[in-house]
């Protein structure tokens, strides 16, 4: 050809692109975020990610007693798998509140939660369930509204200010003015307030003044899981308030949002026999979400891949709940109809996993399955076509572009984790300035395949049963005829 480089004898030129393999990455690895202060800082830092799996005894037992960590890893092994773990350490603080603040961390510096965004790159395992066991099932005080005593007058700019003495993270708020009278709007509710919060408004008005209500919010763990599970396309899994069905639903209520969509929420604790060093073994109460854990990842091994709900599955390990949960089968009116109408999942019969809830706030991502099927084909789908990336924009490699998508969409019907897909080049959405640019926008609609969740069975008389019984009559009475007049 004219068009390439001259050559004098023989040489290979690569064929045309072809549609690329998707490979569905892992999304099994437990990642836990909890303190262990007898941990060896040498195999465990402080806020660093550590690879291990559930055979390695020696290095598990360098983790020590205290903390959490070692007794989420026996909670996990107690169900039988050898699981892909991930341990972040943080460090043991001396308040609750602290604690708290140690396991959300610092967005910017990496810490807590924060830091597994940083796991997939120096482990090469991506985090795909995170559980912070018992930092997750409180609602902490934090400002909760503000009323105006007096709106003010004359002013044209205000900012507020509030205070809670002994707080672990202040409140945030902003004003709002109209026609010169002032209204606080509150943006952060803090974090741990122990008693009350005041507010001074400040502004070039006069007389603006208002009291702040501090009660129960949403609980910061959970909150900081959910948004690092959104961008990890993890599921973090927490642990309710273990208190009664009412106290889990005003927990979870408090959580339903966007990124609710990326938890799985258990309610109650569990109980479990637990072999301790130095004392007697006994049976203690432990936070669920570490069972949990374990079905997902045994599930995922089973099925061979994320798009399945952990749901049916009966624990190897727990010896019953931390209270009984009622359930009664071809009913509604139980606590386990409760909880999960509420986005709370839960064990009935003191074993068995009840629930495929998210605390979505979307009816379409109510389903753990659905979540973690699209969550699949979101971090499948880039990394199978990076090939096409700088690549000639022609037809041909359009298409092959398409043909990647199409061949792993089909794949995903025929597994019966999609229901149905299209994929469209809609030239609207492609217009020649952005081809010129070398964008390429291709449609992809399509459906998740649900769970099976409420299975309505119709009863009503059935008249013409009576002819079948009238025949099977005859039939058995054989020559027994009516008698002739």
């Amino acid at each position: 050809m004219a068009a390439l480089t001259k050559n004098h004898g023989v040489r290979f030129i690569d064929g045309a692109e072809t549609a690329r393999l998707v490979q569905v990455p892992d999304f099994a690895t437990i990642a836990i975020v909890a303190p262990a202060d007898e941990a060896n800082p040498s195999i465990f830092p402080l806020n660093t990610d550590v690879h291990l799996y559930g055979d390695e005894a020696d290095k598990i037992a360098t983790l020590g007693d205290a903390g959490e960590i070692s007794m989420a890893i026996d909670d996990i092994l107690s169900e039988g798998i050898n699981p892909s773990l991930i341990v972040r350490r943080v460090a043991k603080e001396a308040t609750r509140n602290e604690q708290l603040g140690a396991i959300i961390g610092d967005p910017s510096d990496r810490t807590g939660l924060w830091g597994l965004l940083d796991a997939r790159a120096t482990t090469k395992v991506r985090p795909g369930l995170i559980i912070t066991p018992g930092f997750d099932n409180d609602s902490p005080i934090g400002a909760t509204t503000v009323t105006m005593t007096n709106q003010g007058a004359d002013y044209t700019h205000a900012t507020v200010t509030f205070t809670a003495t002994g707080a672990l993270v202040q409140p945030k708020g902003h004003c709002v003015i109209a026609g010169g009278k002032v209204s606080v709007v509150i943006d952060d509710a803090g974090f741990g307030i122990p008693n009350t919060c005041t507010m001074v408004i400040d502004g070039d008005g006069t007389g603006a003044a208002g009291t702040v209500a501090v009660g129960p919010v949403a609980n910061p763990v959970a909150l900081a899981k959910s948004a690092v599970a959104k961008r990890l396309l993890a599921i973090g899994i927490c642990d309710a308030p273990n208190l009664g069905q009412t106290e889990a639903a005003a927990w979870a209520e408090r959580l339903k949002r966007d990124n609710g969509r990326y938890l799985y929420a258990i309610d109650p604790a569990v109980r479990r026999f637990t072999v301790l060093d130095g004392s007697d073994d006994t049976i203690l109460t432990r936070p669920a979400s570490t069972t949990v854990a374990a079905l997902f990842a045994k599930r995922d091994r089973e099925k061979g891949g994320p798009y399945w709900s952990p749901e049916n599955q009966t624990s190897s390990a727990i010896v019953g709940t931390a209270r009984p949960v009622s359930y009664y089968d071809g009913e509604i009116d139980h606590e386990a109809n409760y909880l999960v109408n509420a986005g709370v999942n839960t064990f009935i019969e003191g074993k068995e996993l009840f629930g495929s809830e998210t605390l979505s706030n979307d009816a379409n991502w109510r389903f753990v399955n659905k979540v973690r099927t699209e969550n699949a084909i979101r971090a499948a789908l880039p990394v199978a076509l990076r090939p096409f990336r700088g690549q000639n924009f022609t037809a041909h490699n359009a298409l092959m572009f398409v043909k990647t998508i199409e061949y792993f969409l089909e794949e995903c019907v025929q597994l019966g984790v999609v229901v149905g897909f299209t994929r469209y080049f809609d030239r609207k959405l492609n217009p020649n300035i952005n081809m010129r640019a070398g964008i390429i926008r291709v449609e992809l609609p399509h459906e998740n395949t649900p769970i099976m969740s409420d299975m309505q069975i119709g009863m009503q008389p059935y008249l013409p049963a009576f002819d079948i019984l009238a025949a099977d009559i005859q039939q058995a009475l054989g020559g027994y005829e009516p008698i002739a007049a």
